[in-house]
């Protein structure tokens, strides 16, 4: 699903209208429903106080609209205008004259009465005010009906976009509204992925008001939001006959004393994500440990520094066994010893075959100059990278990644010629010749060591069984967040182990595959 700005949402709505005679009070009546259904679907309750913020333009038509098909449900609803009737113009001016004729209309201008009577029951708020055109901070009298929302709403809905956060690049100026979720139309929007707009957005979901699919598909985008059908359509499938050596034969290369834990929840989650045979390279004092930790894996034990982490005396081990693999990973739990090291980096640019690189690997990299080591690898390769592992790559600042995650991560695609997943809250993976992905699937209890390990599990694991970097780098970082959401659901509290997300990758995969 491609992701546009607001300018080129306004151009689809025009085309809809222009080329395809669909009527623009058609649009807004199927937008204002789909408000309507989401806000039944929230709250199941029709004396759940409601209350909806209605700007002078389309956005608050939209919220008209809603009203209105509330009223026929049997909620009750409140409508608040920021301005006087005589302000509203067009379809919004059309959509409330609906409203207001209908029994049971409650509604007042801003002005007209007091904060306390519309804010006194905590209501579900709807912020119908501006949607995806505005510019700049909002100004009086809306960011005071922004800033009462924020502190008496039970629950803020943002319509089609958070009032005040720029559709381009989700920067938002002034007052803006906390939404807890956000229902937009026809496609996401690049500010609801960026900057301010990732927070004020909440939960998002995107409503289909019979925008022509034509129009849709042809869209100019930088980007495409991974979703639940893609994925459907791309992970590994097997005839019947299928046995453990057609389902990828993977090589982890990681742990050191004090980490193990990184090793064996990486290779938990490889062998979760369907890897047919996966061996876990590691210190050879950690060998049982490890056997005793997960039975499933192979091991390989290596020669180890006097610290006790892999040696470079291990390359030749490596080596051979690389050359018998379908996808190798390094890196989770690797330690920082120079000699170690210095292995990884012989390892990742002579490795053979398809390549994940994640945490003490990719600090190899950056001690010894990643675009190096990169350019002289024959096979494809994914960095997962944090903001902080990214600036160390590319030379800058997290702060500076964070204030423009795709540009960065799509310029470090082109330069290092691999596939970047750059980890965060809506990941960003990038591919030379790609479109652009992005993930939003995940929690904020998911913020705890040990995730990025699974994560690269499960990026090895899809690589060994599909042999495509960025489809296995998009696969897994949707997967992963959907494990995590789980895990939620299943009552693990405000903060989930990576251990517990790796027991529900498997009903992740089955929830996808049933359509959800």
């Amino acid at each position: 699903m491609k992701i546009v700005t607001g300018q080129v949402m306004a151009a689809i709505d025009r085309g809809a209208i222009r080329d395809w005679g669909i009527p623009s009070l058609s649009l807004m009546e199927h937008a204002g429903w789909s408000v309507a259904c989401e806000l039944h679907r929230l709250c199941q309750d029709p004396t759940t106080p409601i209350l909806f913020l209605c700007g002078r333009g389309n956005n608050g038509g939209d919220g008209f609209v809603a009203a209105r098909h509330l009223l026929g449900w049997g909620y009750r609803p409140k409508v608040l205008l920021s301005h006087p009737v005589e302000k509203l113009s067009g379809d919004g001016r059309v959509n409330f004259e609906r409203y207001s004729q209908c029994p049971f209309a409650d509604w007042n201008a801003w002005g007209d009465v007091s904060d306390h009577y519309i804010f006194s029951n905590q209501p579900v708020v709807v912020d119908a005010l501006l949607g995806t055109g505005s510019k700049g901070a909002p100004e009086a009298p809306l960011k005071d009906m922004i800033r009462l929302a924020n502190q008496e709403a039970r629950w803020i809905l943002g319509v089609d976009m958070p009032s005040g956060v720029d559709s381009v690049d989700g920067s938002a100026e002034g007052e803006a509204p906390w939404c807890r979720s956000t229902l937009t139309f026809g496609l996401p929007k690049q500010g609801h992925f960026l900057r301010d707009g990732l927070d004020l957005t909440g939960s998002l979901s995107v409503a289909d008001i019979g925008f022509p699919r034509d129009l849709l598909e042809s869209a100019e985008a930088e980007a495409e939001l991974i979703t639940g059908k893609w994925v459907r359509s791309h992970l590994p499938s097997y005839a019947i006959s299928a046995h453990k050596g057609v389902k990828g034969r993977t090589l982890l290369v990681a742990g050191s004393p004090g980490m193990l834990g990184a090793a064996i929840l990486a290779a938990k989650a490889c062998l979760a994500s369907g890897s047919g045979l996966a061996t876990l390279a590691l210190p050879r004092s950690l060998n049982l440990a490890a056997k005793a930790a997960v039975p499933e894996v192979m091991t390989l034990p290596l020669p180890e520094t006097l610290d006790g982490s892999i040696s470079k005396e291990s390359l030749g081990i490596l080596m051979d066994a690389a050359s018998r693999m379908d996808a190798a990973g390094i890196g989770p739990g690797l330690g920082g010893h120079p000699e170690t090291a210095e292995l990884a980096c012989h390892f990742i640019e002579a490795c053979p075959v398809p390549l994940v690189i994640d945490a003490d690997g990719l600090n190899s990299l950056q001690l010894s100059g990643a675009g190096k080591i990169l350019g002289k690898r024959s096979g494809s390769t994914v960095l997962t990278p944090h903001p902080g592992e990214m600036g160390r790559l590319v030379g800058i600042t997290p702060e500076e990644v964070e204030s423009d995650r795709w540009k960065v991560a799509r310029q470090a695609a082109e330069d290092l010629k691999c596939t970047i997943l750059l980890k965060g809250a809506a990941s960003v993976i990038a591919t030379r010749g790609s479109l652009l992905k992005v993930n939003r699937t995940g929690h904020p209890a998911m913020a705890q060591g040990g995730m990025g390990d699974a994560l690269t599990g499960m990026i090895l694991s899809l690589l060994g069984q599909l042999k495509d970097a960025h489809v296995s780098a998009c696969l897994a970082a949707f997967l992963h967040g959907r494990a995590g959401e789980q895990a939620v659901r299943d009552g693990c509290g405000l903060s989930i182990s990576a251990g517990a997300l790796a027991d529900r990758i498997g009903t992740a995969v089955r929830s996808v595959m049933g359509g959800n």
